[in-house]
């Protein structure tokens, strides 16, 4: 009898849903958009109206579609966004909207008020995260001085993972060791909640989820209502999974120490594993729990990243989406071709990527996104490559930052909507100097996450045999060629940040 399993990557702009037999072969998969709300400049919230309704829809058109017998299905898994605040009433429903992982309004008073109380050196001892817009910490601190009504009322601080879960029928709140540890609220080596950081902002550790460090464990099964709207046979087990980003790296079969993977989609990041808890001299560099591996995963990130990629799309791209409706084609491979038709360089034209603020490592919330360098014989082309190079050039300023912290990178595993594109591959390894691998299953983050299903279920023994359905089928070179063009492009890149850095962010 074939068995599967059924991985949810709740994302930032989309959902995914994936069903993949037990050697990894995707059977199905279905992805739908929602929004983001943008209320004040900086500021970046969601709706559970928008995204609940997604995931199921999303996993009941996938059963649909691949025609298989639901009662095949032996697991769920969930793949959620990191660092996006929930404040639930005694209820479990939300007090306010979702406060994004791109959110900035931290920047200031949020991260000054930690900063009164603990040394930025101690939070990323103890944490492993550095002091930025991304983490959670901040942004309570900036919900406890600007909303204390609500902050007051809070009976859970939720994560996306324990909150979804709850709703698909878990029978408490538990996340994942790699979901509490981007929280910027978690003794990460201790693998425990910071009482200290809760004490500072005045949350009890009662008001915090489970966090559970059993890859895949079952949490609860799920009933007659979510049957109904997702398909999903009642009692099917709902299994925790990971931060996506993490649910990226199992999904590429990155466990061992050295392991690495490159995640390209609305978040950005290089992840290597690492069997120890280093911590970047320059705090500059994320250490967080491999979930279920056994170790750790050492990154930095981008905000934007492809989302930047997007952005391009939706506000001067309108054409290609027409045309795109007529030819059949994607949008982006009409943009693809265009960039391809611009040298390296982008005939001069410089985008810096930092839309949502500059992570990776330029930490700097009030960092934002420029072209420089146009002129009156820039095309559009230019344009549209000059933002595809921002892109991996911020990219390369977290491998670089990991090299000089003493990390070695070989090859590279490449997950996110990127690896479609042979142009985007192709730059990326002439860019990072390493190959860069294609997955045979580019859809990396619902993979981890059923995989995570299918550890918790007994369907593999542990991570480490689950990840040898993992296969590659595609290397790009780095091609020596490319090297002085684009290092000289980088080195532009570098220049103007910097420059604008000085007078202007």
């Amino acid at each position: 009898m074939a068995q599967y399993l059924v991985g949810l990557d709740g994302g930032t702009t989309g959902c995914k849903t994936c069903i993949f037999d037990l050697d990894g072969k995707l059977i199905g998969s279905d992805y739908r958009e929602y929004p983001c709300y943008y209320p004040k400049p900086g500021y970046v919230e969601q709706l559970t109206e928008d995204l609940l309704p997604a995931f199921y829809d999303s996993i009941k058109t996938t059963i649909d579609k691949t025609g298989i017998n639901p009662k095949d299905i032996i697991g769920f898994g969930f793949s959620s966004q990191g660092s996006v605040i929930g404040l639930l009433d005694e209820n479990g429903e939300l007090i306010r909207p979702w406060v994004g992982w791109q959110d900035l309004r931290s920047e200031g008073e949020g991260i000054q008020y930690l900063l009164d109380r603990i040394p930025r050196s101690e939070i990323y001892k103890q944490t492993g995260d550095p002091v930025g817009t991304t983490f959670s910490n901040g942004k309570l601190a900036w919900l406890k001085l600007h909303e204390p009504e609500n902050f007051e009322k809070t009976a859970m601080f939720a994560t996306m993972q324990d909150y979804f879960l709850k709703k698909f029928g878990a029978d408490g709140y538990y996340t994942d060791y790699s979901s509490a540890s981007r929280e910027g609220m978690m003794d990460i080596d201790n693998e425990c909640w910071s009482k200290e950081l809760h004490d500072i902002l005045g949350i009890d550790l009662s008001k915090r989820a489970t966090i559970v460090k059993e890859p895949g464990k079952v949490v609860g099964h799920i009933g007659e209502e979510v049957s109904a709207k997702t398909g999903l046979p009642v009692g099917t087990p709902i299994c925790i999974g990971a931060h996506d980003q993490n649910c990226c790296t199992f999904g590429a079969g990155a466990v061992n120490d050295g392991d690495a993977a490159l995640v390209l989609g609305t978040f950005g990041s290089c992840f290597v594993v690492s069997d120890k808890s280093i911590r970047d001299p320059k705090e500059r560099l994320v250490v967080k729990g491999n979930h279920g591996c056994g170790n750790f995963t050492i990154e930095a990130f981008a905000n934007t990243a492809a989302s930047a990629y997007r952005w391009y799309r939706d506000t001067f791209c309108d054409y290609e989406k027409e045309a795109a409706k007529t030819s059949g084609k994607d949008p982006y491979d009409l943009i693809n071709d265009q960039i391809a038709t611009s040298p390296i360089g982008a005939n001069g034209v410089t985008f810096l990527s930092f839309l949502q603020g500059a992570g990776g490592a330029r930490i700097n919330g009030k960092a934002r996104g420029s072209w420089i360098g146009m002129t009156l014989g820039t095309t559009k082309a230019d344009m549209a490559r000059a933002v595809m190079e921002g892109i991996c050039y911020e990219m390369y300023d977290i491998i670089r930052a990991e090299e000089e912290s003493g990390i070695k990178i070989g090859k590279i595993r490449l997950a996110g909507g990127a690896a479609k594109s042979p142009l985007w591959c192709q730059m990326m390894a002439d860019i990072f100097k390493h190959p860069i691998q294609i997955l045979e299953n580019g859809e990396a983050g619902c993979l981890g996450a059923a995989l995570y299903a299918g550890v918790g279920v007994g369907a593999y023994k542990d991570c480490h045999e689950a990840a040898k359905v993992v296969r590659t089928t595609k290397e790009y070179t780095p091609n020596p060629d490319n090297f002085a063009a684009y290092d000289a492009a980088y080195q532009r890149f570098c220049d103007i940040y910097d420059a604008l850095d000085k007078k202007i962010f």
